[in-house]
Protein backbone atom coordinates (compact mmCIF):
# COMPACT_ATOMS: atom_id res chain seq x y z
CA UNK A 1 0.00 0.00 0.00
CA UNK A 2 1.13 3.58 -1.00
CA UNK A 3 1.76 6.04 1.90
CA UNK A 4 -0.78 7.91 1.78
CA UNK A 5 -3.68 5.64 1.80
CA UNK A 6 -2.21 4.20 5.05
CA UNK A 7 -2.16 7.64 6.56
CA UNK A 8 -5.75 8.18 5.42
CA UNK A 9 -6.92 4.96 6.76
CA UNK A 10 -5.08 5.79 9.99
CA UNK A 11 -6.60 9.10 10.06
CA UNK A 12 -10.26 7.97 9.89
CA UNK A 13 -9.64 5.36 12.01
CA UNK A 14 -8.30 7.24 14.56
CA UNK A 15 -11.36 9.58 14.31
CA UNK A 16 -13.77 6.80 14.44
CA UNK A 17 -12.46 5.11 17.55
CA UNK A 18 -11.95 9.07 19.41
CA UNK A 19 -15.57 9.50 18.42
CA UNK A 20 -16.88 6.23 19.29
CA UNK A 21 -14.68 7.37 23.04
CA UNK A 22 -16.09 10.58 22.95
CA UNK A 23 -19.93 9.75 22.28
CA UNK A 24 -19.07 6.65 25.19
CA UNK A 25 -17.74 9.69 27.85
CA UNK A 26 -21.00 11.38 26.61
CA UNK A 27 -23.33 8.82 27.47
CA UNK A 28 -21.08 7.63 31.00
CA UNK A 29 -21.93 11.50 32.15
CA UNK A 30 -25.37 11.36 31.17
CA UNK A 31 -25.99 7.97 32.71
CA UNK A 32 -24.25 9.16 35.93
CA UNK A 33 -26.79 12.19 36.66
CA UNK A 34 -29.20 9.77 35.54
CA UNK A 35 -28.49 7.89 38.72
CA UNK A 36 -27.64 10.47 40.50
CA UNK A 37 -31.28 12.19 39.88
CA UNK A 38 -32.78 8.99 40.55
CA UNK A 39 -31.11 8.60 43.87
CA UNK A 40 -31.99 11.80 44.50
CA UNK A 41 -35.61 11.37 44.16
CA UNK A 42 -35.42 8.06 45.96
CA UNK A 43 -34.23 10.19 48.98
CA UNK A 44 -36.57 13.18 48.24
CA UNK A 45 -39.92 10.65 48.72
CA UNK A 46 -38.36 8.12 51.65
CA UNK A 47 -37.92 11.41 53.66
CA UNK A 48 -41.68 12.30 53.04
CA UNK A 49 -43.06 9.14 54.21
CA UNK A 50 -40.85 9.60 57.19
CA UNK A 51 -42.59 13.08 57.49
CA UNK A 52 -45.88 11.53 57.48
CA UNK A 53 -44.99 8.89 59.99
CA UNK A 54 -43.68 11.65 62.13
CA UNK A 55 -47.13 13.68 61.50
CA UNK A 56 -49.03 10.71 62.77
CA UNK A 57 -47.60 11.14 66.27
CA UNK A 58 -47.39 15.09 66.07
CA UNK A 59 -50.69 16.45 65.40
CA UNK A 60 -49.85 19.86 65.26
CA UNK A 61 -47.46 19.13 62.02
CA UNK A 62 -48.52 19.72 58.75
CA UNK A 63 -46.79 18.20 55.68
CA UNK A 64 -46.17 19.59 52.50
CA UNK A 65 -43.92 19.72 49.51
CA UNK A 66 -41.57 22.11 51.33
CA UNK A 67 -41.07 19.55 54.39
CA UNK A 68 -38.44 18.49 52.47
CA UNK A 69 -35.82 20.08 50.40
CA UNK A 70 -32.44 19.06 48.47
CA UNK A 71 -29.55 21.71 49.74
CA UNK A 72 -26.89 19.53 48.06
CA UNK A 73 -26.16 16.39 46.12
CA UNK A 74 -24.80 14.70 49.49
CA UNK A 75 -26.90 16.98 51.79
CA UNK A 76 -31.31 17.31 52.38
CA UNK A 77 -32.92 18.82 55.05
CA UNK A 78 -36.56 17.50 56.44
CA UNK A 79 -38.26 19.96 58.93
CA UNK A 80 -40.23 19.29 61.56
CA UNK A 81 -42.68 21.31 63.85
CA UNK A 82 -43.60 20.57 67.57
CA UNK A 83 -41.34 17.30 69.30
CA UNK A 84 -38.68 15.41 67.65
CA UNK A 85 -38.39 12.38 69.24
CA UNK A 86 -34.91 10.94 68.22
CA UNK A 87 -36.02 7.02 68.28
CA UNK A 88 -38.81 7.27 66.31
CA UNK A 89 -37.17 10.17 64.10
CA UNK A 90 -34.25 7.64 63.58
CA UNK A 91 -36.71 4.38 63.50
CA UNK A 92 -38.22 5.71 60.57
CA UNK A 93 -35.12 7.13 58.93
CA UNK A 94 -33.71 3.24 59.16
CA UNK A 95 -36.73 1.60 57.61
CA UNK A 96 -37.57 4.34 54.78
CA UNK A 97 -33.93 4.75 53.79
CA UNK A 98 -32.77 1.03 53.13
CA UNK A 99 -35.10 0.09 50.37
CA UNK A 100 -32.76 -1.54 47.67
CA UNK A 101 -33.30 1.78 45.59
CA UNK A 102 -31.00 3.36 48.39
CA UNK A 103 -29.31 1.18 50.83
CA UNK A 104 -26.62 3.76 51.56
CA UNK A 105 -25.36 4.89 55.02
CA UNK A 106 -26.02 8.31 56.28
CA UNK A 107 -26.11 10.53 59.53
CA UNK A 108 -28.24 12.96 60.70
CA UNK A 109 -28.01 16.57 62.79
CA UNK A 110 -31.00 17.99 64.41
CA UNK A 111 -30.75 21.98 64.48
CA UNK A 112 -33.10 24.83 65.84
CA UNK A 113 -34.97 26.06 63.36
CA UNK A 114 -34.71 29.75 64.27
CA UNK A 115 -30.83 29.70 65.57
CA UNK A 116 -29.41 26.75 63.57
CA UNK A 117 -27.88 25.61 66.71
CA UNK A 118 -27.30 21.69 66.19
CA UNK A 119 -28.56 19.77 69.72
CA UNK A 120 -28.35 16.10 68.42
CA UNK A 121 -25.83 14.27 65.57
CA UNK A 122 -25.74 10.39 64.66
CA UNK A 123 -23.99 8.15 62.13
CA UNK A 124 -26.14 5.17 60.73
CA UNK A 125 -24.90 2.22 59.67
CA UNK A 126 -27.19 0.24 57.83
CA UNK A 127 -25.49 -2.51 57.81
CA UNK A 128 -26.26 -3.35 61.03
CA UNK A 129 -29.40 -5.89 60.60
CA UNK A 130 -29.92 -6.28 64.44
CA UNK A 131 -30.62 -2.72 64.87
CA UNK A 132 -32.47 -2.13 61.37
CA UNK A 133 -35.71 -2.38 62.12
CA UNK A 134 -35.50 -1.58 66.42
CA UNK A 135 -36.78 1.03 68.09
CA UNK A 136 -34.28 2.46 70.36
CA UNK A 137 -35.37 4.35 73.59
CA UNK A 138 -31.99 5.64 74.54
CA UNK A 139 -31.89 8.62 72.11
CA UNK A 140 -33.44 12.53 73.29
CA UNK A 141 -36.87 13.62 72.23
CA UNK A 142 -36.97 17.31 71.72
CA UNK A 143 -40.30 19.20 73.07
CA UNK A 144 -42.29 22.57 71.32
CA UNK A 145 -40.17 23.63 68.93
CA UNK A 146 -39.49 23.92 64.85
CA UNK A 147 -36.47 21.62 63.85
CA UNK A 148 -34.56 20.92 60.62
CA UNK A 149 -33.26 16.98 60.65
CA UNK A 150 -29.56 17.29 57.97
CA UNK A 151 -29.49 14.03 55.87
CA UNK A 152 -25.94 13.70 55.27
CA UNK A 153 -25.07 10.95 52.86
CA UNK A 154 -21.32 10.65 52.83
CA UNK A 155 -21.01 7.74 50.25
CA UNK A 156 -23.42 8.77 47.70
CA UNK A 157 -20.48 9.13 44.30
CA UNK A 158 -19.13 5.96 45.63
CA UNK A 159 -22.56 4.00 45.78
CA UNK A 160 -23.66 5.86 42.44
CA UNK A 161 -20.11 3.95 41.21
CA UNK A 162 -20.78 1.22 42.37
CA UNK A 163 -24.25 1.28 40.29
CA UNK A 164 -22.14 2.04 37.29
CA UNK A 165 -20.03 -0.73 37.68
CA UNK A 166 -20.85 -1.80 33.82
CA UNK A 167 -20.93 1.54 32.24
CA UNK A 168 -17.22 2.75 34.05
CA UNK A 169 -15.65 -0.98 33.15
CA UNK A 170 -16.93 -1.01 29.50
CA UNK A 171 -15.84 2.38 29.16
CA UNK A 172 -12.31 1.82 30.56
CA UNK A 173 -12.23 -0.61 28.07
CA UNK A 174 -12.67 1.25 25.23
CA UNK A 175 -10.51 4.17 26.83
CA UNK A 176 -7.46 1.17 26.94
CA UNK A 177 -8.31 0.26 23.15
CA UNK A 178 -7.80 4.00 22.47
CA UNK A 179 -4.53 4.49 23.89
CA UNK A 180 -3.27 1.33 22.33
CA UNK A 181 -4.85 2.28 18.95
CA UNK A 182 -3.22 6.03 18.88
CA UNK A 183 0.01 3.93 20.17
CA UNK A 184 -0.11 1.37 17.25
CA UNK A 185 -0.45 4.60 14.83
CA UNK A 186 2.47 6.39 16.66
CA UNK A 187 4.65 2.90 15.61
CA UNK A 188 3.97 2.72 12.36
CA UNK A 189 4.31 6.12 11.36
CA UNK A 190 7.54 6.27 13.01
CA UNK A 191 8.28 3.09 11.38
CA UNK A 192 7.09 4.62 7.94
CA UNK A 193 9.72 7.75 8.80
CA UNK A 194 12.53 5.42 9.10
CA UNK A 195 11.80 3.61 6.63
CA UNK A 196 11.94 6.35 4.33
CA UNK A 197 15.13 7.56 5.91
CA UNK A 198 16.85 4.35 5.40
CA UNK A 199 15.94 4.48 2.06
CA UNK A 200 17.62 8.09 1.76
CA UNK A 201 20.51 6.11 3.62
CA UNK A 202 20.80 3.57 0.82
CA UNK A 203 20.56 6.02 -1.68
CA UNK A 204 23.64 8.31 0.08
CA UNK A 205 25.08 4.91 1.05
CA UNK A 206 25.43 4.06 -2.76
CA UNK A 207 26.47 7.08 -3.62
CA UNK A 208 29.57 7.92 -1.17
CA UNK A 209 30.94 4.48 -2.10
CA UNK A 210 30.16 4.50 -6.00
CA UNK A 211 32.29 7.99 -6.10
CA UNK A 212 35.81 6.40 -4.60
CA UNK A 213 35.05 3.06 -6.41
CA UNK A 214 34.76 4.86 -9.95
CA UNK A 215 37.90 6.96 -8.88
CA UNK A 216 39.57 3.26 -7.61
CA UNK A 217 38.78 1.63 -10.80
CA UNK A 218 40.09 4.78 -13.29
CA UNK A 219 42.71 5.12 -11.57
CA UNK A 220 43.59 1.11 -11.53
CA UNK A 221 42.81 1.41 -15.16
CA UNK A 222 45.41 4.20 -15.86
CA UNK A 223 48.57 2.74 -13.54
CA UNK A 224 47.58 -0.82 -15.83
CA UNK A 225 48.79 0.59 -18.96
CA UNK A 226 52.44 0.03 -20.06
CA UNK A 227 53.47 3.66 -20.48
CA UNK A 228 52.35 4.80 -17.28
CA UNK A 229 56.07 3.53 -15.94
CA UNK A 230 57.67 6.04 -18.03
CA UNK A 231 56.05 8.66 -16.44
CA UNK A 232 56.73 7.59 -12.57
CA UNK A 233 55.07 10.98 -11.25
CA UNK A 234 51.24 10.19 -12.74
CA UNK A 235 51.80 6.89 -11.24
CA UNK A 236 52.56 8.09 -7.97
CA UNK A 237 49.78 10.35 -8.10
CA UNK A 238 47.56 7.48 -9.20
CA UNK A 239 49.02 5.32 -6.32
CA UNK A 240 48.05 8.13 -3.76
CA UNK A 241 44.81 8.58 -5.16
CA UNK A 242 43.58 4.81 -4.58
CA UNK A 243 45.47 5.19 -1.42
CA UNK A 244 42.99 7.77 -0.09
CA UNK A 245 39.88 6.76 -1.92
CA UNK A 246 40.70 3.30 0.05
CA UNK A 247 41.56 5.32 3.53
CA UNK A 248 37.74 6.98 2.45
CA UNK A 249 36.23 3.92 2.23
CA UNK A 250 37.78 2.20 5.14
CA UNK A 251 36.25 5.43 7.46
CA UNK A 252 32.48 5.36 6.19
CA UNK A 253 32.87 1.23 6.72
CA UNK A 254 34.81 2.29 10.27
CA UNK A 255 31.71 4.67 11.14
CA UNK A 256 29.08 2.32 10.48
CA UNK A 257 30.61 -0.50 12.28
CA UNK A 258 31.07 1.48 15.24
CA UNK A 259 27.86 2.88 15.02
CA UNK A 260 26.20 -0.63 14.95
CA UNK A 261 28.43 -1.68 18.09
CA UNK A 262 27.50 1.54 20.04
CA UNK A 263 23.81 1.09 19.48
CA UNK A 264 24.16 -2.33 21.13
CA UNK A 265 25.58 -1.64 24.03
CA UNK A 266 28.49 -3.14 22.95
CA UNK A 267 30.71 -0.21 22.94
CA UNK A 268 34.73 0.44 24.66
CA UNK A 269 35.29 3.30 25.93
CA UNK A 270 39.24 3.69 26.25
CA UNK A 271 39.69 7.20 28.14
CA UNK A 272 43.10 8.38 28.93
CA UNK A 273 43.80 12.05 30.23
CA UNK A 274 43.73 14.05 26.93
CA UNK A 275 45.21 17.95 26.39
CA UNK A 276 42.17 19.37 24.62
CA UNK A 277 44.09 22.11 23.27
CA UNK A 278 47.06 20.15 21.80
CA UNK A 279 44.68 17.72 20.06
CA UNK A 280 43.19 20.26 18.55
CA UNK A 281 46.19 22.14 17.42
CA UNK A 282 47.20 18.87 16.33
CA UNK A 283 44.51 18.40 14.10
CA UNK A 284 44.80 21.81 12.81
CA UNK A 285 46.44 21.22 9.16
CA UNK A 286 43.99 18.20 8.54
CA UNK A 287 40.65 19.95 9.70
CA UNK A 288 41.99 23.35 8.07
CA UNK A 289 41.99 21.09 4.67
CA UNK A 290 38.66 21.54 2.98
CA UNK A 291 38.01 24.98 4.34
CA UNK A 292 41.03 26.07 2.48
CA UNK A 293 40.36 24.29 -0.52
CA UNK A 294 37.08 26.58 -0.19
CA UNK A 295 39.07 29.07 0.30
CA UNK A 296 37.08 29.98 3.55
CA UNK A 297 38.92 30.15 6.97
CA UNK A 298 39.14 28.13 10.06
CA UNK A 299 40.26 29.89 13.44
CA UNK A 300 40.72 28.76 17.04
CA UNK A 301 39.56 30.99 20.51
CA UNK A 302 41.04 28.43 23.24
CA UNK A 303 40.55 30.41 26.41
CA UNK A 304 39.73 27.26 28.49
CA UNK A 305 41.94 27.38 31.88
CA UNK A 306 41.90 23.60 32.14
CA UNK A 307 42.15 21.59 29.10
CA UNK A 308 43.21 18.08 30.63
CA UNK A 309 39.77 15.57 30.05
CA UNK A 310 39.01 12.12 30.38
CA UNK A 311 38.03 10.99 27.45
CA UNK A 312 38.72 8.90 24.01
CA UNK A 313 40.79 9.97 21.98
CA UNK A 314 39.71 8.34 18.58
CA UNK A 315 36.23 8.76 19.16
CA UNK A 316 36.99 12.60 20.29
CA UNK A 317 38.80 12.82 17.15
CA UNK A 318 35.99 11.68 14.91
CA UNK A 319 33.47 14.42 16.87
CA UNK A 320 35.45 17.01 15.59
CA UNK A 321 35.59 15.75 12.38
CA UNK A 322 32.29 15.36 12.10
CA UNK A 323 31.26 18.79 13.67
CA UNK A 324 34.05 20.89 10.85
CA UNK A 325 32.72 18.44 7.85
CA UNK A 326 29.23 19.59 8.93
CA UNK A 327 29.86 23.18 9.70
CA UNK A 328 31.60 22.80 6.03
CA UNK A 329 29.07 20.95 3.50
CA UNK A 330 25.88 23.18 5.20
CA UNK A 331 27.51 26.59 4.06
CA UNK A 332 26.34 28.18 1.16
CA UNK A 333 29.35 30.98 1.10
CA UNK A 334 33.04 30.67 2.14
CA UNK A 335 32.68 28.70 5.36
CA UNK A 336 33.90 30.65 8.17
CA UNK A 337 34.30 28.39 11.18
CA UNK A 338 35.60 28.66 14.62
CA UNK A 339 36.51 26.20 17.23
CA UNK A 340 36.47 27.49 21.00
CA UNK A 341 36.87 26.70 24.29
CA UNK A 342 35.72 28.18 27.81
CA UNK A 343 35.48 27.17 31.36
CA UNK A 344 32.07 27.13 33.13
CA UNK A 345 32.74 25.60 36.68
CA UNK A 346 33.38 22.16 36.71
CA UNK A 347 33.17 21.59 32.98
CA UNK A 348 34.98 22.64 30.03
CA UNK A 349 33.11 23.75 27.00
CA UNK A 350 34.07 22.60 23.29
CA UNK A 351 31.98 24.91 20.54
CA UNK A 352 32.06 24.63 17.03
CA UNK A 353 30.82 27.25 15.27
CA UNK A 354 29.80 28.45 11.68
CA UNK A 355 28.31 30.69 9.37
CA UNK A 356 26.19 28.01 7.39
CA UNK A 357 22.45 27.27 6.33
CA UNK A 358 21.90 27.06 9.94
CA UNK A 359 18.91 24.68 11.21
CA UNK A 360 15.26 25.54 11.76
CA UNK A 361 13.56 24.98 14.87
CA UNK A 362 11.16 22.17 13.50
CA UNK A 363 14.51 19.85 12.53
CA UNK A 364 16.73 20.75 15.67
CA UNK A 365 14.89 17.92 17.90
CA UNK A 366 15.92 15.57 15.22
CA UNK A 367 18.74 16.04 13.80
CA UNK A 368 20.49 13.56 16.22
CA UNK A 369 18.61 10.54 15.07
CA UNK A 370 20.00 8.47 13.08
CA UNK A 371 19.38 8.91 9.45
CA UNK A 372 17.85 12.18 9.66
CA UNK A 373 19.23 15.09 7.32
CA UNK A 374 17.86 18.24 7.38
CA UNK A 375 16.50 19.27 3.96
CA UNK A 376 19.36 21.57 2.42
CA UNK A 377 17.24 23.77 0.23
CA UNK A 378 19.64 24.84 -2.51
CA UNK A 379 22.65 22.96 -1.67
CA UNK A 380 22.11 19.82 -3.69
CA UNK A 381 25.78 18.18 -3.31
CA UNK A 382 25.58 17.48 0.67
CA UNK A 383 26.96 14.02 0.89
CA UNK A 384 26.78 11.62 3.38
CA UNK A 385 24.36 8.82 5.60
CA UNK A 386 22.62 11.40 8.41
CA UNK A 387 24.76 9.03 10.99
CA UNK A 388 27.32 12.05 11.76
CA UNK A 389 24.92 13.97 14.32
CA UNK A 390 23.76 10.88 15.41
CA UNK A 391 27.29 9.30 16.07
CA UNK A 392 28.19 12.47 17.83
CA UNK A 393 25.54 11.99 20.25
CA UNK A 394 26.08 8.36 20.77
CA UNK A 395 29.47 9.47 21.77
CA UNK A 396 28.58 12.01 24.21
CA UNK A 397 26.31 9.66 25.98
CA UNK A 398 28.74 7.03 26.27
CA UNK A 399 31.02 9.74 27.59
CA UNK A 400 28.38 11.06 30.08
CA UNK A 401 29.07 14.85 28.79
CA UNK A 402 26.14 16.89 27.97
CA UNK A 403 25.49 18.94 24.52
CA UNK A 404 23.64 21.86 23.42
CA UNK A 405 22.63 23.20 19.88
CA UNK A 406 21.96 26.92 19.23
CA UNK A 407 20.80 27.94 16.20
CA UNK A 408 19.05 29.96 13.53
CA UNK A 409 17.95 29.51 9.93
CA UNK A 410 20.38 31.25 7.54
CA UNK A 411 22.59 32.40 10.58
CA UNK A 412 24.40 29.41 11.47
CA UNK A 413 25.01 26.92 13.90
CA UNK A 414 26.77 26.66 17.00
CA UNK A 415 27.30 22.83 19.07
CA UNK A 416 28.44 22.98 22.35
CA UNK A 417 29.76 20.07 24.37
CA UNK A 418 30.07 20.23 27.78
CA UNK A 419 33.06 17.90 29.26
CA UNK A 420 34.29 17.71 33.05
CA UNK A 421 38.08 18.97 33.22
CA UNK A 422 40.05 16.97 35.53
CA UNK A 423 41.00 19.11 38.23
CA UNK A 424 44.68 19.39 38.63
CA UNK A 425 47.51 22.12 37.05
CA UNK A 426 48.21 21.98 33.64
CA UNK A 427 51.55 22.40 32.43
CA UNK A 428 50.44 23.62 29.16
CA UNK A 429 49.29 27.23 29.91
CA UNK A 430 46.28 29.03 28.74
CA UNK A 431 45.85 29.46 24.81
Amino acid sequence: MKRSPIRIFLLLGLISISGALITQLFWLQKAMKAKGDNFDSNVVLSLRRVAEHLDVSSTNSIITLEVVRKISDRTFQLSVNDKVDCNVLEYYLRTELSYPSLDVDFNYRIHEAESDKQVFSKDVDLKDQKSLYAVSTDLPVFFNGSYNVIIYFPTRAAYIGVKMTIWLFSSFILLVVTCFFVYTIFIILRQFRLVEMQKDFVNNMAHEFKTPISTIAISAETISKPDIIERPERLYSYANIIKNETNRLRNQVDRLLQIAKMESDKIDLHEEETDLHALIRELLPNLSIRADELQGRLSLRLNAKHHIVMADRVHLINILYSLVDNAIKYTEQTPSIEICTWTEADDLCLSVKDNGIGIPEEHRKKIFDKFYRVPTGNIHNVKGFGLGLHYLKLVVNAHKWKIKLESEKNKGSNFIISIPWIKKETVHGNS
